[in-house]
């Protein structure tokens, strides 16, 4: 049975290359030159030439070379390493971190607006219907409801869940629904709890979901009366969105200045 040799060139090499500077030539080409180096330091530099010292001398130099050549890095070999380091090295560098453009290039924030080259969003933040407590057929009633706000709700709305660090005033809300069904003699005590669970949350890292809804429309935000007629239909959006999601008990509101700046660093990290 004959052997086949299949031979494969790469056509982004140049053929002159390919045939020239193999493993073979490279290890022939370094052995002339390190015997070349070895004679003018023995004749010009020592000024003394004797066989003996030189054979050996070549012989010991020719072995730390081949194992020098043969060794890899990550199965490449090192003489192909060296030089594309060296030219890093050497060369002036391209794109470096200090370079890249921040994520806040292609839009700015005014006010509750996003303003992006074509387009004008609005974020809201969702506050849940707690639902936990209801019968079965108030908990039913609660998901027709639902379905029936989800049919109306504007046609680009993106909902976005994310769980952000909590603060104490996240809990204003259940802070004041305390008070609403406390009796003058348990104030005491709800005071006592409102101070103990903010010291907790404000000492801990403790984490909440929450949920937003992103809201956009297109326009050319470089036209002010495109500006105009766009903040009017994220308008109409908005509104329709409110209206839709009242009906369930779920609560909406806007996302603005720093929070909004907040919650797009979040998003863009």
């Amino acid at each position: 049975m004959r052997n086949i040799r299949i031979y494969k060139d790469d056509i982004r090499t140049h053929i002159l290359r390919s045939l020239f500077f193999t493993d073979t030539a490279i290890v022939s080409a370094g052995i002339v030159f390190i015997s070349v180096g070895i004679y003018l330091i023995f004749v010009y530099g020592f000024h003394f030439f004797d066989w003996g010292y030189y054979l050996s001398t070549l012989f010991v130099a020719i072995i730390f070379f081949i194992a020098f050549v043969s060794q890899k890095i990550d199965n490449q070999p090192i003489f192909k390493i060296v030089p594309r380091a060296t030219t890093f090295s050497t060369s002036t560098k391209e794109l470096r971190v200090t370079n890249i453009d921040p994520y806040f290039t292609d839009f700015h924030i005014q006010d509750d607006l996003i303003v992006r080259k074509d387009k004008l969003i609005r974020v809201y933040e969702i506050e849940p219907f707690d639902i936990a407590l209801l019968n079965e057929q108030d908990r039913e009633h609660f998901f027709i409801r639902l379905k029936q706000a989800i049919h109306v709700l504007p046609a680009q709305t993106q909902f976005i869940v994310r769980k952000v660090p909590a603060k104490s005033s996240d809990y204003s809300k259940h802070f004041f629904s305390l008070y609403d069904d406390s009796s003058s003699d348990r104030e005491s005590l709800v005071h006592e709890y409102i101070e103990n669970l903010t010291k907790l949350v404000d000492t801990s890292s403790f984490f909440i979901t929450k949920h937003f809804a992103v809201l956009s429309v297109s326009c050319t935000t470089h036209k002010p009366q495109a500006v105009v007629e766009g903040v009017k239909k994220l308008n109409d959006s908005s509104s329709r969105l409110t209206a839709s999601l009242v009906v369930c008990n779920i609560s909406t509101k806007p996302v603005i200045n720093e929070e909004l700046k907040q919650f797009v660093r979040s998003i863009l990290r």
